[in-house]
């Protein structure tokens, strides 16, 4: 028999939170003080409950934002998106682990495809105090 992850319950109210507009006290409120998320913008991970939740309204905030799908395996739940400015779309996916007390400890962004989210990361590097992306293809 498969056993299932606990806390479902937090991972679908991070979800309706994000949907929401990303609420400051609904987002504090799941995840964990030390919580890490590891971004698909950056090699260095995001630590700290109030970085992160920075991170998440500041990404959540500026772009059309929609979750299809919550997963849940035996030790994690993921919960499938599509990310969307202007002309530029990425599918991603948030790897989430949450902690003994059912809050959010780490978050593992993915997004596909590549080009895409170059474009994307193009989007948010001036609200992200990050200097854009280019993409670069063997042109020969």
């Amino acid at each position: 028999m498969t056993t299932f992850a606990p806390h479902r319950d937090t991972v679908e109210a991070f979800v309706e939170t994000m949907h929401g507009g990303a609420d400051t006290v609904a987002l504090t409120a799941i995840l964990a003080e030390n919580v890490v998320l590891y971004s698909p913008l950056g090699d260095e991970p995001v630590t700290g409950r109030k970085a992160v939740l920075e991170a998440m309204q500041g990404i959540g905030g500026s772009a059309d934002l929609t979750y299809e799908e919550v997963l849940t395996g035996e030790t994690h739940h993921s919960a499938y998106f599509r990310l969307q400015i202007e002309d530029t779309a990425v599918d991603g996916m948030d790897y989430i682990l949450l902690d003994a007390d059912g809050k959010i400890a780490e978050v593992t962004i993915f997004w596909r495809p590549l080009p895409s989210g170059v474009h994307m990361q193009r989007h948010l590097a001036g609200d992200l105090g990050m200097t854009p992306w280019e993409l670069l293809t063997d042109t020969q």
